[in-house]
């Protein structure tokens, strides 16, 4: 698939909790469970992405999730928690970062070109990325928000000046490990018999447009 990433209008110091009224009329693009209907869950999960030039702006939006969330150390294994997740590679490498945060904010960032081969980025990269997160809970029914703010800065192991007119190779994710009902929601559909996120073969197109809303120019 293909997504164009518009561009907002946004200082980019501004909140995380200001961005995320930002992306409000921005489009929403599901999440869905079509890589693996075997394994079936209540659970949905939608999407909006912008770029303000120098950060990646990441809403996403759970209902009907089960609440089982723990207060674990950055770079930990949140993907077992309420966990959302983004993976992008830049150019043509098959080198790719993956960027998760479970529902408490607690956030992982690594880069590399397989499932075992991850770098882990120091925590003070990470820290680098501002979260803002809405929850309700009403029974066993749990619903939850949260905004992401990702600084070109953070991938580190690029020299991004802008995100304008750059296209990279992406998925967006929901999972949930170790919940009672473990699910596996993405994007882009991954072609493999067992749930498994690191497929960089499997990632979509994402076009971050520039400034004036002209198509991409450039691939870093």
């Amino acid at each position: 698939m293909n997504l164009n990433v518009l561009y907002c209008h946004e200082d980019s110091f501004a909140s995380a909790d200001l961005l995320s009224k930002k992306l409000v009329p921005y489009p929403r693009y599901q999440l869905t469970n079509n890589s693996w209907p075997q394994i079936s869950t209540n659970c949905r999960a939608d999407f909006a992405i912008a770029h303000t030039g120098r950060d990646i702006l990441l809403n996403f939006s759970i209902s009907n999730d089960y609440f089982h969330s723990v207060q674990r150390p950055v770079n930990g294994e949140v993907h077992l928690d309420n966990c959302v997740e983004f993976f992008i590679a830049f150019g043509q490498s098959d080198h790719y970062y993956n960027i998760e945060f479970n529902c408490l904010g607690v956030g992982k960032m690594a880069y590399g070109n397989k499932k075992l081969n991850r770098i882990l980025l120091d925590e003070s990269v990470v820290h680098q990325i501002r979260t803002s997160v809405r929850s309700s809970l009403s029974g066993e029914e749990f619903n939850w928000e949260m905004t992401i703010c990702i600084p070109a800065a953070t991938f580190i192991f690029h020299e991004i000046l802008s995100f304008e007119g750059i296209t990279a190779r992406a998925n967006f994710y929901k999972c949930g490990d170790g919940l009672p009902n473990p699910h596996y929601l993405c994007w882009n559909k991954i072609t493999s018999p067992i749930p498994d996120f690191h497929r960089p073969d499997c990632f979509g197109y994402i076009h971050f447009l520039q400034a004036n809303g002209m198509p991409v120019k450039k691939i870093v």
